[in-house]
């Protein structure tokens, strides 16, 4: 097993039980989570959806109110909520470390913190870790740009496990190394390693033993998700050159599509819903852009392509027969396309090209690349903006989170703010 020395700086708190056992809305048989939990990278369902409505854009002209602020070093990973508990990594570049921080949500007290040895490489953006944590009920699983992996206690931070995805099984660096987060599903844990022969593997989520690695691909830098069609539960991993499906219980390949961009640079996650599945990404390439795919017997059936689709680094969100994007296209639009047939139905072009977003209470939720958090309607009927603020004072990259009533943000050199936008009564 790889080692690397780390350790733990924590304060004993209670912690109510959280049980969170996958992404339960694509139809895999996992227990519920707390309305506002958000213990995925794309949240509960694992689409960039939030179920909460119970919080408000009525900010005043000096924009929402600031709950707390903090810097969690250097990075692009997103913020994970389980209850009162905020989990995010970044990097302490001076010293050669990685952290992974658990926050209190409502003070952004450290409760614990564990570190690593990590050299620093800035891989041509501000560096740092760029995959989420994942929280499973009392684990946490961390993923470095290099490739450790550490299983941490909710609780505490100490390490209940660790391998390494290079070291362990092989796995080969794509040019900026490692971004997809765990996905935990079942008693497994995927990961995108890219080795030759582990190109995928599954983990014990318990003791980090492989149950099984599958492939030869290169890695992408997308999560992995879950989906179920025909009766039969599958992993969706989105390679390097192309989107491969696995069996579940075997990774046994269902069958792949052909994706090719330049730089072999697929890292838009993407969604299903039903039997579709939508792709996008950008960079160009032979396939690059966004398309919509039929979930059939045997292969895929692709429903229609378009290519003003394009998100680079961040992924859209599907909601009520609509597509939503922040792409890349003259220099950045945020796009509203239809489902059954791909047309554009507006686009708003007030948007740096690398966005995220999310959507809430039939609301969108959008960070801008410049640091503006932005909130509009998500309806096809137009483009409704309802609020806007400076938020970040750098660049972001990385998707707003929206739990508890809480709007986290954060930039890449690490600001790590907590908006606080919860409904007050007569609001």
């Amino acid at each position: 097993m790889y080692s690397i020395p780390g350790h733990c700086d924590e304060s004993i708190l209670l912690l109510r039980p959280i049980f969170w056992l996958g992404c339960a809305a694509l139809l895999l048989h996992a227990a519920p989570t707390a309305a506002d939990d958000w213990p995925f990278f794309r949240g509960p369902n694992c689409n960039g959806v939030s179920a909460e409505t119970d919080w408000t854009a009525d900010w005043p002209a000096s924009g929402p109110n600031v709950a707390w602020q903090t810097n969690v070093g250097i990075g692009v990973s997103s913020v994970v909520v389980v209850g009162d508990r905020l989990i995010t990594m970044g990097s302490l570049q001076d010293q050669d470390e990685d952290v992974v921080w658990c926050l209190d949500v409502h003070s952004g007290r450290v409760l614990w913190r564990f570190t690593y040895a990590s050299k620093f490489d800035a891989r041509q953006f501000e560096g740092g870790p760029a995959s989420t944590p994942t929280v499973d009920g009392q684990f946490v699983y961390a993923l470095g740009y290099l490739g450790p992996l550490f299983c941490l206690d909710i609780a505490n931070g100490h390490v209940v496990w660790q391998r390494h995805l290079a070291d362990d099984f092989g796995g080969r660096y794509s040019g900026w190394k490692y971004a997809g987060s765990p996905l935990v599903t079942g008693n497994l844990v995927i990961l995108d390693t890219g080795a030759d022969g582990n190109s995928t593997v599954a983990l014990d989520r318990s003791t980090g033993d492989k149950v099984w690695g599958v492939g030869h691909d290169l890695a992408g830098y997308a999560t992995p998700i879950p989906f179920e069609h025909s009766g039969r539960r599958g992993v969706l991993v989105f390679k390097a050159r192309a989107m491969v499906a696995h069996d579940l219980a075997t990774g046994t390949e269902l069958w792949r599509i052909d994706w090719r961009t330049n730089y072999d640079c697929n890292a838009s996650t993407p969604t299903v819903l039903g039997d579709k599945l939508f792709i996008s990404s950008g960079y160009g390439g032979q396939r690059a852009r966004g398309a919509l795919f039929q979930l059939a017997d045997g292969e895929p059936r692709q429903i229609w392509l378009n290519q003003d689709l394009e998100t680079k680094m961040n992924s859209a969100v599907l909601h009520d027969g609509h597509v939503y994007c922040v792409s890349e296209r003259a220099g950045g639009q945020l796009m509203c396309c239809r489902l059954s047939d791909g047309a554009i139905v507006w686009s708003e072009r007030s948007f740096a090209p690398y966005g995220t977003l999310m959507i809430a209470g039939e609301r969108l939720v959008v960070l801008d690349e410049m640091g503006d958090l932005v909130i509009a309607d998500a309806t096809p009927a137009e483009y409704h903006e309802l609020a806007r603020a400076k938020v970040l004072s750098s660049r972001s990259w990385v998707m707003p989170v929206l739990a508890g009533g809480r709007i986290f943000v954060r930039s890449n050199t690490g600001e790590l703010v907590c908006l606080d936008v919860r409904a007050r009564p007569g609001k």
